[in-house]
């Protein structure tokens, strides 16, 4: 793994969206625990959780070309073919946009997703929120955002401020993981984001 490793270093290197190396460290970590109980193919599911943000559209502009180029590093590294294809499949429909529309069709993929997506809750997921708001330049809340009734704050509508994130998706996302170990994983992180939203509104 430790190919891998640096040549997630190298690609991501310039990241301030909440998606280089520390953040595909912490997925790998969160894969491992998930396969341990779910029995994947170790070696696909650590793989994939490592490179899954090196052919990202948020990141990089041309997929086809970001696809081919991970396709020679994994060659390079003795992968293959059959192990490629399958890792390709996962970082290519592991996205939460992806989500929406693609029944993922093998245990390790369902595996490297949810151990992405619990990296979008909890502590981490909300810092890497605000990280991902400030690389494109959004406040954390708009005025729109938020309404006063009955002597409480709460959220009104969707803007393109963090806030409506955590709506849109991340308080989203625990009712969508594929397996028992991710939601049993996910179940603190949800409550904390719930907590934090509880306070900012409290001290709003």
């Amino acid at each position: 793994m430790k190919n891998i490793i640096d040549f997630v270093k190298k690609e991501l290197k310039n990241d301030n969206s909440g998606h280089g190396l520390q953040h595909a460290l912490r997925v790998y970590s969160n894969a491992k625990k998930i396969n341990a109980v779910e029995k994947g193919n170790e070696k696909i599911v650590l793989t994939a959780a490592l490179i899954h943000d090196t052919v990202d559209k948020k990141l990089f502009e041309n997929f086809e070309e970001r696809i081919n180029y991970v396709k020679n590093f994994l060659k390079l590294n003795n992968y293959t073919s059959e192990e490629i294809d399958e890792i390709v499949y996962i970082i290519s429909n592991i996205s939460w946009n992806k989500g929406k529309n693609i029944e993922l069709n093998s245990l390790n993929a369902k595996i490297v997703r949810d151990a992405d997506r619990l990296d979008a809750l909890g502590a981490m997921g909300i810092i890497r929120a605000i990280e991902f708001g400030n690389s494109k330049k959004c406040n954390f809340y708009d005025d729109v955002n938020i309404v006063f009734d009955k002597n409480k704050y709460k959220f009104n509508e969707t803007t393109n401020s963090t806030l409506s994130h955590f709506y849109d998706k991340l308080l989203l996302i625990k009712d969508k993981l594929h397996t028992k170990t991710a939601l049993k994983l996910a179940e603190e992180r949800h409550n904390f984001m719930l907590t934090f939203l509880n306070q900012f509104y409290n001290e709003l």
